[in-house]
């Protein structure tokens, strides 16, 4: 540290890049990916497991991040089956790839550089696709396109399934609730992926628009009380600092910015993650389509 004294340790090292991956996304590379699955792991395992998954089918993680979702993909398609990956960010897909070599998989695994937008398979590739935390980061006529591609490489009868976080959804208590507020707004001005974050209980309708049938949705909200398990801290406590770094960077109220400074700071009275009541909840909008069975 420059001020030569140690960082307390719930005090993440900078990050001035909000966790982001070579292809610019913020908050989209596998350490922050790892924190937040890892804080989320039984929900989000749930999630997967509900969504109809088929087994010994040939399924698609488009923009798997980190990988976070491949070993239980690989474990719900079981040995007959076999999963292919793809992430927009060459990072991730090394680091996922050098992962991979230590898990001992029940089905083959690859992954792959590759676009939503130009999927790098043939028509009607995969019994079904799963999409979890991507779409965010698209604009309206990129999300269009994205989900047309992935019924095209999704057979007919084939399952789509989407999970994307809800940040209307956002709690942290005992944090003023106008804090959030208005760093999501004011970051929503400039920052495509909070945009996205806000459009997520809409994907029915998107879904529908790309062709899909048997379209449903449901929300999934996540919490967190105190006391922390070590994971959730850990995550937090990141998160806690990036959010204070962004309320000043995209600049919220005054008010507000002395208010994240003062609450984020561990060695603060009132440091969130020191409160006994302590809250922290996301919502998670999951919604799974059908490719239409040809006729004639």
């Amino acid at each position: 540290m420059s001020e030569g004294r140690a960082r307390p340790a719930d005090q993440p090292a900078d990050r001035s890049r909000a966790h982001a991956t070579v292809a610019g996304h913020a908050v989209s590379a596998a350490d922050w990916l790892d924190a937040h699955f890892e804080a989320c792991r039984p929900e989000y395992e749930a999630i997967l497991r509900s969504v109809g998954v088929p087994r010994g089918g040939r399924v698609l993680d488009a923009g798997c991040g980190g990988g976070n979702f491949l070993p239980l993909l690989a474990q719900l398609v079981g040995p007959q089956g076999t999963v292919a990956a793809v992430d927009l960010a060459p990072d991730n897909v090394a680091a996922v790839r050098a992962r991979l070599v230590s898990l001992d998989l029940p089905c083959p695994v690859t992954v792959d550089v590759g676009s939503l937008l130009q999927l790098p398979f043939p028509d009607a590739h995969f019994d079904a696709a799963w999409c979890a935390n991507v779409l965010m980061y698209l604009d309206d006529d990129e999300l269009a396109a994205a989900l047309t591609e992935l019924r095209r490489v999704v057979r007919p009868g084939g399952l789509v399934a989407i999970k994307e976080q809800d940040l209307g959804l956002g709690r942290l208590h005992p944090a003023p609730a106008a804090l959030s507020w208005h760093l999501t707004e004011a970051m929503g001005k400039t920052e495509r992926h909070i945009r996205g974050g806000l459009r997520s209980c809409a994907l029915p309708i998107w879904l529908g628009r790309a062709g899909l049938i048997d379209v449903r949705q449901r929300t999934v909200l996540i919490e967190r009380w105190a006391p922390l398990r070590p994971v959730e801290r850990h995550f937090l406590a990141e998160g806690l600092t990036m959010w204070a770094d962004a309320a000043a960077r995209y600049g919220t109220p005054a008010a507000d910015q002395a208010t994240w400074r003062h609450l984020t700071d561990p060695t603060s009275p009132d440091y969130l993650l020191d409160q006994p009541d302590l809250c922290y909840g996301e919502g998670h909008i999951v919604t799974t389509g059908r490719v239409p069975t040809r006729t004639g």
